[in-house]
C-alpha cells in the first residue's frame, strides 16, 4: 500500500489532472487490468488540443492503477486543460474519477483462449471550473484476438455527466497488433460519442507505441475529430510504467 500511496503522491504532484478509463494513448480501454498488487502510471495525454477558429489548448493528464486483487483494478484519473491563447477561460480540472475495473472473462489479453471481457465502474468526481458536483461512469470492453496479427478492444460507455447529469454515450474500437509482435507497434482508434443536451463527436486517431520494456512503454498519436460540428485536432504523447 506504500507503493500504491506514493505512486497517488506523484500523480496529483506531478501532473494536472478525455474520456473515462483510457489506454495509453487512447480515449478507450482494454480488457486487462495491473497485475496483484502492481501500480501502473499513465501519465499523458501531453499535448496540443485546438478547435478550428476556436480555443488551443495545451492538455496534461494522468491514470493511476492499482492491482487490488486478481483480475481487479482501481482506476483514478484526472485531466487538465490550459488555454494557449486566452480564449478558453481559466485551466480546467475536468474528467476525474475513481473506477473499479474488474476482468470476468480471462481470455487473449490474459494468455487464454477467446476473447477477453472487463467492465469498468465508479463516480466522475467534482471537477474545477467544469461541472459541479458527482456523476457516474460504466463501460464495458470485450478485446478479441485474431491470431498473432491482430487485436480489436470494443469499448461500449455510459455517463451521467456532473451537475447536469445528461447522459453520454461512447461507442468506439482499438486497433493494434499484439505488444509481443513489434517493438514499435502502429495503433488506431475509432469511435462516436454522443452528449445528450452536448455535442456529437466523431473521431479517428492513428499513431505509435513503444514497448521499451514489459513495465514500460512510449506513445505518441495524431488525432482528428468532429466535435458539434467543428474540426478538432490533437497531438498526444505520454508514457505508461508499471511498478510491481
Amino acid at each position: 500500500m506504500r507503493a500504491a500511496t506514493g505512486a497517488i503522491g506523484v500523480l496529483v504532484v506531478g501532473c494536472w489532472s478525455v474520456d473515462a478509463s483510457a489506454y495509453r494513448p487512447f480515449d478507450g480501454t482494454d480488457a486487462d487490468v495491473a497485475d496483484l498488487h502492481e501500480v501502473e502510471i499513465e501519465l499523458g495525454p501531453a499535448g496540443y488540443y485546438g478547435v478550428a477558429g476556436g480555443p488551443h489548448d495545451f492538455v496534461a493528464g494522468g491514470v493511476l492503477n492499482y492491482g487490488l486483487l486478481p483480475r481487479v483494478e482501481l482506476v483514478l484519473q484526472g485531466f487538465d486543460f490550459a488555454p494557449l491563447d486566452g480564449q478558453s477561460g481559466p485551466n480546467k480540472l475536468t474528467e476525474t474519477g475513481l473506477f473499479v475495473k474488474a476482468v470476468w472473462r480471462p481470455g487473449c489479453l490474459q494468455g487464454r483462449d477467446g476473447a477477453s471481457f472487463a467492465t469498468e465502474v465508479g463516480p466522475l468526481l467534482p471537477t474545477i471550473h467544469d461541472g459541479n458536483g458527482f456523476g457516474a461512469y460504466a463501460g464495458s470492453i470485450l478485446s478479441t484476438c485474431f491470431g498473432d496479427s491482430l487485436v480489436v478492444h470494443w469499448n461500449i460507455e455510459a455517463q451521467l455527466l456532473p451537475g447536469t447529469y445528461d447522459l453520454d454515450l461512447f461507442g468506439g474500437a482499438i486497433l493494434e497488433p499484439p505488444s509481443s509482435r513489434y517493438t514499435v507497434r502502429p495503433v488506431a482508434e475509432v469511435f462516436v460519442e454522443h452528449a445528450f443536451g452536448g455535442a456529437q463527436t466523431y473521431s479517428g486517431l492513428v499513431g505509435g507505441i513503444w514497448q521499451v520494456s514489459a513495465k514500460l512503454a512510449l506513445d505518441a498519436a495524431l488525432r482528428e475529430a468532429l466535435v458539434g460540428g467543428q474540426s478538432v485536432s490533437e497531438v498526444r504523447a505520454g508514457f505508461s510504467w508499471a511498478i510491481p
